[in-house]
């Protein structure tokens, strides 16, 4: 079965990029579009309901197995090195889908408090019909954790070409039905069915993938020969400064020894261990990007709500694309720091932090300027919400920039770091919100978001990286200053990261010479992945 094994195929980190990013770039133009025929079917107060259902649904399914979908991206390269993952994998998956019945249980049990404490002042919506939503999104919820706990496992061995195809199946699934149930009836709850079938189906098909993955002969031999693969490309000899991202730069080989098989006893404590603190850290930073939404919709109702929920997804598209790029930068540099190649996979994760942050801050910026513009896409109900969209760029480009913070806490085994960024910035973004709203509305509440996330981000990251003596370059840092350029004006905004471009590209005060040869490198090759094979025969041939 030719297809099912070009799916199924480990790929390079280069390689893993170029597949992985164009799907989740398609998956997020996907959503975007589905948002937006959803806000004209739903219109405000029906499209402020519904997220109210996302969010509970996307908070509490980071709860409904513990995180343990964290631990296994974490650990999966530790038990494949050793050459255990299939036994691995048969001592937690019943675990997993116990928690996830458990605590799902548990929580329609008190949906009704639930209810309660989300429940507008001034709404208008019958509780009973609010209640049953809450219970569709709770269901929704504890399937969604057994499918992040596959993709999880899936990302945690690298097979990209599988989680992409899972992922870009769910994005046309769910547009297919969700637009349907919508034609019918403009309900919310039935757009929550649509969001249950398609999340089944495509967990489902995942995991007939992650069981013909687990039977590969690949993953039966990747103890012995990924850690060396992986060095082959990324590891250079200890008097050399120079590390490539795969082949960027042509490297010596070394022999690599297989790490030491370990007993599994209590494997599946240790994935409970590492993956309930970090998803904590997950609900935490989930609660704090959408404390402003839900405050908004206490004080102003749903159609308020509605306004500034439809203005999420627009820091969230670049959020997803970000979080797509450092799931594969965490499981190569994973690889490299289990086999003791500290100092390479340093970095590496440097290298690719900066190409992220200058990529997405981009990005940032030509939707800030452009808004004025993309906006008349809206209903003309919704255009008031853009004076909400600097604070919330500001928000999610904070969080983009955690990605370092995060995977260097991951490899260091202590995800408990990953909590104190976003508890810090609860406590900035609350009364910020609560003063600025009575001043300015909404807008308030969207610009607290903002400020409030990226003074934690900044606190935390850069009192870890002093406790932890972490050897970043100092440009690595200045970077971290980029996302409070959103409060500048639009065009003072526009002007300013030009110029940053510009130094970028004709100096190295932010990317030295090497860094440059390795993204340059590595971005041809990816490209190289969608030239016509005409084109490349040419090109070679040349």
């Amino acid at each position: 079965m030719p297809v099912l094994s070009r799916l199924l195929k480990v790929g390079s980190m280069t390689e893993s990029l170029g597949v992985y990013i164009p799907a989740t770039i398609f998956q997020r133009f996907v959503s975007l579009g589905r948002m937006l025929l959803f806000v004209y079917l739903l219109r405000e107060a029906g499209y402020g309901l519904w997220g109210l259902g996302v969010v509970t649904f996307t908070m509490t399914s980071s709860l409904v197995t513990l995180g343990s979908h964290h631990g296994l991206v974490r650990y999966i390269s530790f038990y494949e090195a050793r050459g255990q993952l299939q036994e691995f994998y048969r001592r937690v998956r019943f675990l997993i889908l116990a928690l996830a019945v458990a605590i799902t249980a548990v929580a329609l049990l008190g949906s009704d408090l639930l209810v309660l404490l989300t429940r507008s002042r001034v709404s208008q919506v019958e509780h009973h019909h609010q209640l049953h939503l809450c219970w569709a999104a709770l269901t929704n919820a504890g399937l969604l954790g057994l499918y992040h706990n596959m993709l999880g496992f899936l990302v945690g061995m690298r097979r990209y070409r599988a989680v992409s195809a899972l992922e870009v199946t769910f994005a046309a699934c769910f547009t297919i039905l969700g637009v349907g149930a919508l034609t019918v009836t403009a309900d919310p709850l039935w757009l929550m069915f649509a969001h249950f079938i398609s999340v089944l189906i495509v967990f489902v098909a995942g995991m007939f993938l992650l069981q013909l993955a687990l039977k590969s002969p690949e993953a039966i031999t990747e103890a012995s020969g990924s850690a060396a693969r992986t060095k082959e490309t990324l590891i250079p000899e200890p008097d050399s400064d120079a590390v490539g991202i795969d082949s960027a730069m042509p490297l010596p080989v070394r022999k690599v020894e297989a790490a030491e098989p370990i007993g599994l006893k209590g494997c599946f404590a240790r994935v409970l261990r590492f993956g309930f603190v970090a998803t904590i850290a997950a609900f935490l930073w989930q609660g704090a990007g959408y404390t402003s939404f839900l405050m908004t919709s206490r004080k102003y109702g749903e159609v308020k709500a509605g306004i500034f929920f439809a203005f999420l997804p627009m820091g969230q598209a670049i959020l997803a694309l970000s979080n797509a790029v450092s799931a594969v930068i965490f499981a190569h540099v994973a690889k490299l720091w289990e086999t003791g190649e500290r100092r390479p996979a340093i970095f590496v994760l440097q290298t690719a932090y900066k190409a992220l942050v200058l990529a997405t801050m981009t990005l940032a910026v030509l939707l800030y300027v452009t808004s004025q513009w993309w906006v008349k896409i809206f209903p003309a109900g919704f255009h008031n919400g853009l004076v909400l969209l600097g604070g919330l760029l500001l928000f999610f480009q904070a969080s983009i920039h955690l990605s370092l913070l995060n995977i260097l806490a991951w490899l260091h085994e202590r995800p408990v770091i990953a909590v104190i960024a976003p508890l810090l910035s609860i406590a900035m973004i609350v009364p910020l919100a609560i003063r600025w709203m009575n001043r300015y509305g909404p807008e308030g509440a969207a610009l607290a978001s903002g400020v409030g996330m990226y003074a934690g981000m900044i606190v935390v990251s850069l009192g870890y990286f002093l406790i932890v003596r972490a050897k970043f370059q100092i440009s690595t840092y200045l970077l971290m200053a980029a996302p409070a350029m959103l409060l500048l004006s639009k065009w003072t905004l526009g002007l300013v990261w030009i110029a940053v471009l510009i130094v970028t590209i004709f100096t190295t005060w932010l990317l030295d010479s090497r860094q440059k040869q390795i993204l340059s490198s590595s971005g041809r090759r990816i490209l190289k992945r969608f030239m016509p094979a005409r084109i490349r025969r040419g090109a070679t041939s040349a």
